[in-house]
């Protein structure tokens, strides 16, 4: 169903008022900017998406907001939207103070994590991130590896990661992100230079919920298993 069949489904019903829907998107596409294709990438064009919230009965509309908001608010948001309690363990932010217009602050951060390379669309190794309202700043294991002054180049053109100057900056971010991962029980152990979602490898026969489950079953079908 197209959104707007699916808006005049809701209008037929008399839902439309009091019915939350949402526009997004799971990531962006490089497009050939800064010499990247596809997305998995630290750079705006690819993580930025868009996000639009509908819900009349609640929030005024042409409103908008800086805040920063991510996949995992989602459903925190939503069940708080609707009502519901949050799981205490519910990874996520509930951010509908600001989708209602009642706060303009959300997380001070976003963090993004990459576990493996893909080859798809040439990522070469496993990284991390970290985005606030002014800088973004992504490391591999090894060291920093970007880091951009979004105010003042929004374009990210000029990658400050390894400026001398800017050692106080990448210091407070790497706590920032330091600190993420360990709220997330995210770890640099959890990466893997396998070649696991090329050619399908993670779902293509069955659904792998580990690497490690997964290359063990590739030892076990090497008949199966898709190749280099």
């Amino acid at each position: 169903m197209s959104g707007s069949a699916g808006m005049r489904a809701l209008d037929d019903l008399r839902r439309a008022e009091d019915t939350i829907v949402v526009v997004t998107s799971d990531h962006g596409d490089m497009l050939g900017s800064h010499g990247q294709r596809l997305k998995r990438k630290p750079w705006e064009e690819s993580i930025r998406v868009p996000g639009l919230v509908r819900y009349p009965a609640r929030v005024r509309p042409g409103r908008t907001s800086d805040a920063l908001f991510t996949h995992a608010d989602l459903a925190p948001t939503l069940l708080s939207l609707c009502g519901l309690s949050v799981p205490r363990d519910l990874q996520g932010t509930d951010l509908s103070d600001v989708v209602l217009g009642q706060s303009g602050r959300g997380p001070e951060s976003a963090f993004f994590q990459i576990f493996v390379p893909f080859a798809g669309d040439i990522t070469p190794r496993p990284w991390r991130g970290v985005r606030t309202e002014r800088y973004m700043y992504a490391r591999t294991q090894e060291g920093p590896w970007l880091l951009y002054d979004l105010k003042i180049d929004p374009y990210e053109m000029k990658n400050l990661a390894q400026n001398p100057s800017h050692a106080a900056l990448r210091t407070e971010l790497e706590s920032k992100l330091a600190d993420w991962m360990t709220r997330t029980g995210d770890s640099w152990a959890n990466d893997s230079m396998a070649s696991v979602e090329d050619n399908g490898r993670l779902y293509r026969f069955r659904a792998f919920y580990t690497i490690r489950e997964y290359l063990d079953w590739a030892a076990e079908h090497p008949d199966l298993a898709p190749k280099e």
